[in-house]
């Protein structure tokens, strides 16, 4: 099978070295191979599951590399049909081979034989692990999403799978009706939405995007920025980066976009994605807005706190997410989430506008937070709120609070 070697050398990208996937699927090329391609994708889809049945098929726990040789062996069983098993063991030893463990060719050889035999039966009786494996998320997570959702809704949540369509919108610019011909005349197929088109591949749209007339950017990202007033003066986009909320607010508007990060690399990300798209309205800075800046006091008719978050929403396209997320991780997210929140409103003018966002489905990022933060700030009112989730959209989890200051 073409492409297992590159596979096996993103997805040591992704577990060793910590990159993201999508970032290793370009580093290693897989987008020209489809095949290694779903072969890195299903194997971190299947992380828990597979975790599992390494448990117990294997008295010793393999090193990170030989698990990540095991765990896409075990993929290529169970999903490659069109590849007899024995192959399939046979490439995964040969990839081993390649990568210098040859001594380990054996081990592998006889857990993967052992797997096609009887593999698929291996499932956890106990329901709390069944979900776990079921949903591709870690034991403590599950439990997490029960406290806060309930069993019911935390089930109908951990067992629905997100869209994993791309969605592409066009510059202002360019206009939709120009982007739906670009689409008919080159026979690319979509669903269209208020915003832009679904697509199932963007490759061909890539002249597009080279010259700023088409971008991705999700459903949820669009309709958190229409919840931002429109005004003439400046709007601090405090958490900007990547900049696509950054640049599309600055298509819209004849104010300032002032679009802040934490790190000067995500900010040349913005700089990038704003010159691409062609806006000149944008004024970079890098900041850390957990700690107070007196000098924006009150400053601002509105704020976008796109706020860092756990991303469990964006797991159909970002299934990396969950590989090295631990509960203190979530914690220290949290207590950032609400450092950024208490600052945000102190950059508000009176009567002013706070756009809070995340692309989590917890309530502990969301509604929760944002029910905190109104208990201890009486000048601050809900004037409305959205919770979009992956089992009722059909797509990304997200969501956003409008605050106004009295």
């Amino acid at each position: 099978m073409k492409g297992v070697t590159e596979a096996y050398r993103a997805l040591c990208d992704v577990y060793i070295r910590g990159s993201y996937v999508g970032e290793a699927v370009k580093a290693h090329s897989l987008s020209a191979c489809p095949a290694a391609l779903r072969l890195v994708y299903g194997t971190i889809e299947h992380h828990y599951l597979y975790e599992y049945r390494l448990g117990k098929l294997s008295e010793k726990s393999p090193k990170t590399a030989v698990a990540i040789l095991l765990k896409m062996g075990m993929y290529l069983i169970d999903f490659m049909d069109d590849i007899p098993n024995q192959v399939a063991v046979n490439e995964i030893v040969r990839t081993a081979k390649n990568a210098g463990k040859a001594q380990l060719a054996g081990f592998i050889n006889a857990v993967l034989r052992r797997y096609a035999e009887s593999g698929k039966d291996i499932l956890p009786t106990d329901a709390i692990e069944r979900l776990s494996v079921d949903s591709n998320r870690p034991i403590w997570l599950v439990k997490r999403y029960i406290g806060e959702c309930g069993k019911e809704k935390a089930l109908e949540i951990l067992s629905t799978k997100g869209s994993v369509k791309t969605h592409v919108r066009p510059s202002r610019a360019f206009g939709k009706d120009a982007l739906r011909r670009y689409l008919e005349e080159n026979a690319i197929e979509f669903v269209e939405t208020p915003y832009g088109f679904l697509l199932s591949k963007v490759g061909r749209l890539a002249s597009l995007f080279g010259e700023g007339k088409a971008t991705v950017m999700s459903l949820g990202s669009l309709e958190i920025c229409d919840a931002v007033p429109e005004v003439k003066g400046d709007i601090l986009d405090m958490c900007a980066a990547p900049g696509g909320k950054a640049v599309y607010l600055a298509e819209r508007t004849e104010g300032r976009i002032i679009a802040c990060d934490l790190h000067p690399h995500r900010v040349e990300l913005i700089r990038a994605y704003a010159e691409r798209m062609k806006v000149r309205n944008i004024e970079l800075r890098v900041a850390d807005h957990t700690i107070y800046d007196p000098s924006l006091k009150e400053r601002f008719s509105v704020v976008l706190l796109d706020a860092p978050c756990s991303g469990l929403g964006t797991l159909a396209s970002n299934p990396d997410v969950i590989l090295h997320r631990a509960e203190a991780d979530l914690d220290e997210i949290i207590r950032t989430q609400k450092a950024l929140l208490e600052n945000a409103s102190k950059y508000m003018k009176e009567g002013g506008t706070l756009v809070y966002s995340t692309c989590s489905d917890l309530p502990s990022e969301n509604e929760e937070m944002v029910k905190d933060f109104l208990l201890s700030h009486p000048e601050m009112r809900l004037a409305r709120e959205k919770s979009m989730r992956t089992d009722t959209s059909g797509g990304e989890g997200y969501y956003y609070a409008v605050l106004e200051k009295k």
